[in-house]
């Protein structure tokens, strides 16, 4: 069975072919170049790609009721008294106070300079990054917490030992 890359590549190859001989038979050098190979990201790319991503959309009610966000939040997350369980329900009661004034807005921050380190043997990591808020106004700040590594993915693991502020 002949592969789907395989076919590609021949129309191209063809395509191309097809483009010189129609540029007629000038003595310009034909010059090949190697396919290029994408990159995969790294998993601390990933992470921010998709946390980037999940805060972004969570602007749009379709956002607010995927749960993306809530994937790159660890089972065991626990910071200033937040768990996964409480997120989760935050972002209900979000959706449900969209449902009744449109107008309303959920801050939206990007990260950028990701740095994972000090990973432990738990697979429990220090991510620091600059989170960027820009609503109103272009707001930057370094952020540092915790993250845990499982199965190739980061998530937000939080400090595990703030109690709630009141």
């Amino acid at each position: 069975m002949v592969s789907q890359r395989f076919i590609l590549r021949s129309v191209a190859t063809a395509a191309l072919l097809a483009v010189l001989a129609a540029c007629g038979g000038g003595n310009d050098p034909v010059v090949v170049t190697a396919p290029v190979t994408p990159v995969t990201p790294t998993p601390a790319q990933q992470f921010a790609t998709d946390y980037s991503a999940s805060v972004a959309a969570l602007g749009t009610t379709a956002g607010l009721s995927s749960g993306a966000i809530l994937d790159t939040i660890d089972d065991g997350f626990l910071d200033a008294g937040y768990t996964k369980p409480a997120m989760r329900a935050q972002l209900a009661q979000e959706l449900a106070a969209r449902a009744t004034n449109p107008e309303l807005v959920f801050p939206g921050v990007t990260l950028s300079n990701v740095a994972i380190s000090a990973c432990d043997a738990n697979g429990l990591c220090t991510l620091t990054a600059t989170v960027t808020n820009a609503d109103a106004d272009s707001t930057s700040t370094t952020f540092t917490t915790r993250v845990k590594l499982s199965a190739s993915k980061y998530r937000l693991y939080g400090d595990q030992t703030q109690a709630p502020t009141v």
